[in-house]
């Protein structure tokens, strides 16, 4: 889970940084991250303080949203800054510091993507089984859920650190898999039980409703799929390049470039901009809650009107999800 290289990060880089803090490409990335960076921490603090200050939002589901905004805030204030200064400045860690950055930046990058997971899970239990969920799924559960997503994440983290000088790719494949296939896995199996249970409860509405049903259907089952979509590919286009990048590089050290290593690695690091934006704006309490600390309660409270309505689709993807 960290750099490419499983002894020396950036080792691929070392021949392009060490010409020059001026390198082109460092230059980019060391800009990226930067923006990465602020808006990682600005995001997922909001999160944070919107949880702390509104009761409406302290729900189970929450609970992972804040745990995942922890992780990534961890990345923004751990692994990003030691991963920009060594681009920039080409000065190769020490392995007593090089454990800790690969530790830090494992144990992160485990524990958002399992944070993930276990979102789309509790998801997918809340919205098939709502008549026992709220009995079945406590609070109490979801701390003690998280508990054990960190416990799982140092854990592999540390397996890196005492399984240091494995050769590749005994521990790439086992953090490939662990880690990201089956992740994604069990996100596609949720998510693709939420949105037939979406468009059952859409198809439900439309029986009872006046009106063109056949447009609101379509309209229905068309945020749907646009949310899902929303969710899973962000997931995959911040983290398949990095993991796909590792596959290679386990099997064959020569076929990696430094390119390709420095835009794998902002790129799994701006999934730490997209979580809050999609696990937290897509839900309105959430959004209220931001516009309320960015410009006061007299400018987002407002009453709503007659007409507006909320779409049942919305209710079970975007305000829940």
């Amino acid at each position: 889970m960290n750099h490419t290289n499983t002894t020396n990060p950036g080792a691929k880089l070392n021949d392009s940084v060490t010409s020059g803090i001026y390198d082109p490409l460092n230059i980019l990335s060391f800009s990226c991250l930067l923006l990465i960076m602020t808006m990682t921490l600005f995001g997922n603090a909001l999160v944070i303080l919107a949880f702390k200050r509104n009761m409406k939002i302290r729900t189970v589901t929450n609970y992972f949203v804040v745990s995942l905004a922890v992780a990534d805030i961890l990345v923004a204030l751990v692994s990003m800054p030691i991963w920009a200064a060594y681009l920039m400045s080409g000065v190769s860690l020490k392995e007593v510091f090089l454990k800790v950055w690969t530790f830090m930046d494992i144990l992160c990058g485990v524990a958002s993507i399992i944070n993930l997971t276990a979102i789309s899970i509790e998801r997918y239990f809340c919205i098939t089984y709502p008549l026992n969920y709220h009995t079945t799924m406590t609070s109490t559960k979801a701390i003690t859920t998280i508990i054990i997503i960190w416990i799982f994440s140092i854990i592999m983290s540390s397996l890196k650190i005492i399984l240091w000088e494995w050769p590749p790719p005994k521990y790439e494949l086992m953090i490939v898999i662990s880690c990201f296939f089956v992740p994604l896995l069990i996100m596609c199996i949720s998510y693709r039980f939420i949105f037939k249970t979406a468009r059952f409860q859409a198809r439900q509405i439309a029986l009872m409703i006046k009106g063109n049903v056949k447009n609101f259907l379509l309209a229905s089952e068309m945020r749907a799929a646009k949310t899902l979509a929303v969710v899973m590919g962000a997931f995959v286009i911040s983290w398949g390049p990095f993991f796909i990048i590792n596959i290679v590089y386990g099997f064959c050290d020569g076929c990696v470039t430094e390119q390709s290593v420095v835009v794998a690695k902002w790129m799994h690091y701006s999934n730490s901009v997209f979580n809050p934006i999609v696990y937290a704006c897509m839900n309105k309490e959430f959004r209220k809650a931001f516009c309320i600390i960015l410009f006061g309660r007299k400018r987002c409270c407002r009453p709503r009107g007659r007409n507006e309505t909320t779409d049942q689709t919305e209710l079970t993807l975007g305000a829940n999800i």
